[in-house]
């Protein structure tokens, strides 16, 4: 078979698995969120909710109900295409305002992600050796089009543009089937870890479990943060004895602190500080738990001050151009379905050893 024959016949060929791939293929991370009710946050601050619709070009989040343009018409859906993941901050899906379906087929994502099952390790393992295998493939290709090409004169007839078209094609073929391995992620998955977001020019933490990554995204699931338009409760400094939040009693008996919760919110406290002493906490205290601290002896009760604001449960697909995985993180090995756990992140390197570590209980 002629050299310029067999190259146009290879092209043709890869040309028609990009073909199918791009009609066919969807982000692996953004497809895990498809049918939810997902809020599209951009990084100017603009806001979108609505159901997800996941396509491979883009993103369509359907409204509730239709929006009255300032020009007079209805709009019924809010599309973001797939050049436009850049401007994406991030995608959130938030546990509270599920419906009880959508709740129940969240709860059994996390179950799979905390507890990844033997076949599910095993598929991945073989995901990620089909991909290196398609990649080298791929790359071979254009090794073998320029052999032949040195050996056979008369293929100088496409002028060198081959390789050039098989690498392009390559490069593509692979953002499209989403294969990014990575060897430190990949020791991390299904694990938890802390990711740094940068949000509008400041750095935002989430601790939360890594369920999957692709060349374009960071998937993080059952993450604690505040809700990202408005917090129903912000950060302030509340003492001990004060009955300032429904459901909330913080007491002091001696050295002893005890943070009582039995709100409908789910509370963070960031610290607890006294004066020039400060605690850093990270603590996450659901309905009907109880937080208690063991403080040290130079510490004045009277300057007691916890420091606590509202948290929501969280999911996010982020971009990796503006997230990174950080650290690894401890917390509950054990995911409970059927009541929110309480996740100790303990992430600052500075606490002091005098101080005995918060523990956290159900209240019986």
């Amino acid at each position: 078979m002629d050299a310029t024959l067999w190259t146009l016949l290879t092209l043709l060929a890869l040309a028609t698995v990009l073909a199918l791939i791009r009609s066919r293929r969807r982000d692996r991370c953004l497809r895990d969120f498809d049918g939810f009710t997902v809020t599209l946050a951009e990084q100017g601050g603009d806001l979108v909710w609505g159901r997800a619709c996941v396509y491979p070009t883009g993103i369509e989040i359907e409204y509730e109900t239709p929006v009255v343009a300032p020009a007079g018409h209805l709009e019924r859906s809010f599309i973001f295409y797939r050049d436009q993941f850049e401007a994406m901050e991030a995608l959130y899906r938030y546990a509270e305002g599920l419906t009880p379906e959508a709740q129940r087929r969240r709860e059994a994502i996390i179950a799979r992600t905390v507890n990844p099952g033997l076949w599910r390790r095993i598929g991945r393992r073989l995901r990620n050796w089909v991909g290196m295998v398609r990649d080298a493939l791929l790359e071979g290709i254009g090794l073998i089009i320029g052999a032949v090409r040195a050996r056979r004169p008369g293929a100088a007839v496409l002028s060198g543009s081959p390789e050039a078209q098989v690498r392009a094609l390559s490069s593509e073929v692979i953002g499209q089937a989403g294969n990014a391995f990575d060897p430190l992620l990949e020791a991390h998955l299904f694990r938890q870890v802390v990711v740094e977001v940068n949000r509008q020019g400041r750095t935002v933490s989430y601790c939360g479990w890594l369920k999957d990554y692709t060349s374009q995204f960071l998937e993080i699931v059952d993450a604690y943060a505040q809700p990202y338009d408005a917090a129903p409760l912000p950060l302030a400094p509340y003492r001990p004895g004060e009955a300032r939040l429904d459901g909330l009693q913080i007491r002091l008996e001696g050295r002893r602190l005890s943070v009582h919760h039995e709100g409908r919110q789910m509370l963070f406290v960031q610290k607890i500080e006294a004066g020039d002493w400060q605690q850093p906490m990270g603590c996450v205290i659901p309905p009907g738990f109880t937080a208690d601290l063991l403080l040290p002896p130079e510490v004045d009760p009277t300057q007691v001050r916890v420091w606590l604001c509202s948290v929501e449960r969280v999911d996010m697909v982020i971009p990796r151009s503006h997230a990174i995985v950080r650290h690894a993180a401890d917390g509950s090995e054990a995911y409970l379905p059927a009541l929110a756990r309480s996740v100790m992140a303990r992430l600052q390197a500075d606490r002091k050893p005098e101080s005995s570590e918060i523990t956290t209980a159900p209240t019986s």
